[in-house]
């Protein structure tokens, strides 16, 4: 099973390439769901679809998910709601104000990405095609599934382990017993950070699942997917496929459009500079908008030619171990990026490193759980750091 996310910024037809690989993957025969991860749903309009259903099977082999988010909501954070409702209401705050705080910013595309795993742990497709929101909305709702998740899981079990403790004496105590959290609090917002740790794992498996950049050939377009490369390959996602929107055809070089074509050329220029091998997939300019399933299924052939549209289109190596004499070398692909925002620490078993705005914790293997690191060094768009397999002696 092949999981495939389009990304790109706002307006550049990711959407349509989301639909058009669907389409054609179900042509070739492969069961596909399509998912729309963005809060604005434009799936059934794209396919010319008038539905108020949830899910819409547009053929034998193509389904069309818009997830209601109000009803995953309902469904997995009603309990939690209400309880932060009742505390905040214990600390005299209005009824109606507690319900609204008591909705936490982000929870809408959290209940999306557990729904999406639902989806994909169901083994009833062969490809799941998602269409992500915009770039900076998918990064930041993808480093949620970074190992991070585990370790609040822990922190959940032990709060847990010690609100059981206090429960006994707390229900004497006038006001208390009416703020302690359930039992079934913590295994619910338990439940959920671990769908959120699991989605990682399967994301960042390139046997499994596909990050496709959408994007104009404009300088704006390509600097922010040059970043979100960048940040993908941070947090271990791995990048097959760059799909360039809107290329004009060479009639249309003379002229007015004689410059736009030019630029467009040079664009292209620097987008084979910057995305060295990963595969490119030029896309022209279409006469009219493709709507409905035999002209996004057409649009989906000229796109990937010969390719499977399901299969690895560039083969990704994001994070790689190498033992060498005495030494370990962690190598991070990290293209595009300047050294200087590169920052290096580790706690424990964990690596953390930071570029710019984004941070990752690294888990390191047990193997190197006691190793010193020796070195540092980012070249050929390669982060590498050295460890020590053995600890050095200490005198007595």
């Amino acid at each position: 099973m092949r999981t495939i996310l389009f990304v790109g910024k706002g307006g550049v037809g990711k959407s349509t390439n989301a639909c058009a690989t669907a389409a054609l993957t179900a042509a070739k025969g492969e069961k596909t769901l399509l998912v729309s991860s963005d809060l604005a749903h434009n799936l059934f309009d794209i396919f010319d679809i008038k539905s108020a259903r949830e899910m819409v099977d547009v053929s034998a082999n193509l389904t069309i998910l818009e997830v209601n988010i109000l009803e995953e909501i309902k469904e997995n954070w009603d309990s939690l709601q209400q309880y932060l409702a009742d505390f905040l209401t214990y600390l005299n705050i209005d009824r109606m104000i507690a319900e609204e705080v008591s909705l936490i910013p982000g929870i809408d595309v959290l209940f999306l990405l557990t729904r999406i795993l639902r989806e994909i742990e169901s083994d009833e497709y062969d490809v799941v095609v998602v269409d992500c929101a915009p770039t900076a909305g998918t990064l930041r709702l993808l480093t949620m599934t970074d190992s991070s998740s585990s370790k609040m899981n822990r922190i959940i079990q032990i709060e847990r382990s010690v609100i059981k403790l206090i429960r006994p004496f707390g229900k004497h105590i006038k006001g208390v017993k009416q703020i302690l959290p359930k039992d079934e609090l913590y295994v619910t917002f338990g439940q959920i950070i671990e769908d959120i740790g699991r989605l990682g794992v399967i994301l960042r498996d390139p046997e499994k699942s596909s990050i496709r950049l959408v994007l104009n050939p404009d300088k704006i377009a390509i600097a922010e997917s040059k970043r979100a490369f960048t940040y993908f390959s941070l947090f271990g996602f791995p990048v097959d496929a760059v799909l360039v929107n809107k290329l004009f055809p060479a009639e249309l070089a003379t002229g007015y459009f004689q410059n736009w074509c030019q630029l467009q050329q040079e664009q292209m220029t620097v987008l084979n500079k910057s995305f060295l091998n990963t595969r490119i997939l030029p896309i022209k300019h279409y006469e009219k908008e493709p709507m409905g399933q035999a002209s996004l299924e057409a649009m989906g052939r000229d796109i990937y030619g010969e390719l499977n549209p399901s299969s690895v289109l560039s083969q990704v190596n994001t994070v790689s171990f190498k033992k060498q004499d005495d030494q370990v070398v962690l190598s991070i692909f990290l293209p595009n990026i300047d050294k200087s925002v590169l920052d290096i620490g580790r706690k424990d078993n964990d690596l953390l490193i930071n570029a710019g705005t984004y941070s990752r914790v690294l888990r390191l293997p047990d193997t190197l759980a006691k190793s010193e690191v020796e070195s540092a060094k980012y070249e050929n768009s390669q982060l590498q750091i050295t460890f020590l397999k053995e600890m050095p002696a200490t005198s007595p």
